[in-house]
């Protein structure tokens, strides 16, 4: 009889101390989303060209244009200028680290954790959307991040072009010394090779084409209400919290 009821008794503290730490759990994680800020959400949209040439100097349909984009996007190559341009190591951390200036590894963290990259269907256009406490600093880091990827492509286009001027270039080089060989056939060469020279001229001229790859459809502008509340979460955890709290706070408190 004695340890039946020491067995009941044990069974009420184990199920006492669950109800207890659930209910703090609870409560805990409804507090926490009450005292939390909500969360503003602010989008840029872009318009892009897949402008990469293959191989043989065309440009083909790429099937991991978008996924390719997108892990650019999110890259340092693109997300250390954002921090730069806003001044995000001193901004965040004078906000919200007492003062200190942060890690560019946390900013970057802290950017890919907050961004989100979409594609609209059956179009070319892409939108990055940026969430933040603040509506003004979501609007301010999705432009950047947008502008940010529109200057890595147009740098990596002239980079393109120019390692194409220096292959013709020495195409160039190369028939000169062909129509010094080939007397008899210099005239046709020739014209060939005044062609050549237009077109390195004309690349060197306009070294990125008239239709930008990476245009501004819409800018972000700061949004006026937020997009997480958490707020009705938090109030009904704490709410359903109470009652395991209270329940396990009864069985500790009862005489065995």
């Amino acid at each position: 009889m004695a340890t039946r009821n020491k067995v009941t008794v044990n069974s009420k503290l184990l199920l006492g101390l669950a109800l207890l730490l659930g209910g703090l759990a609870l409560c805990g994680a409804g507090l926490w989303l009450l005292l939390s800020p909500p969360q503003y959400a602010a989008t840029a949209r872009i318009k892009m060209e897949n402008d990469e040439p293959d191989s043989s100097g065309y440009i083909s349909y790429d099937p991991y244009f978008i996924q390719t984009t997108f892990e650019i996007m999110q890259s340092q190559l693109v997300l250390s200028n954002v921090v730069t341009s806003l001044n995000l190591n001193e901004v965040w951390g004078r906000n919200n680290f007492n003062g200190e200036p942060l890690k560019c590894a946390e900013c970057y963290a802290i950017l890919r954790n907050h961004l989100c990259l979409t594609p609209v269907r059956n179009t070319r256009f892409v939108d990055i959307t940026y969430y933040s406490s603040d509506p003004k600093e979501a609007a301010d880091v999705a432009n950047a991040i947008a502008k940010a990827y529109r200057e890595f492509r147009i740098r990596s286009l002239k980079e393109t072009v120019a390692k194409g001027i220096e292959v013709l270039q020495q195409m160039y080089k190369d028939e000169e010394t062909q129509i010094s060989l080939q007397p008899t056939n210099s005239e046709q060469m020739l014209g060939l090779h005044k062609l050549l020279a237009e077109k390195i001229e004309a690349m060197k001229i306009e070294p990125i084409p008239k239709t930008v790859t990476v245009q501004f459809v819409d800018p972000a502008e700061p949004p006026q209400f937020p997009v997480r509340t958490n707020r009705p979460l938090g109030a009904a955890l704490l709410a359903v919290g109470l009652f395991p709290l209270l329940g396990g706070i009864l069985l500790l408190k009862t005489k065995p």
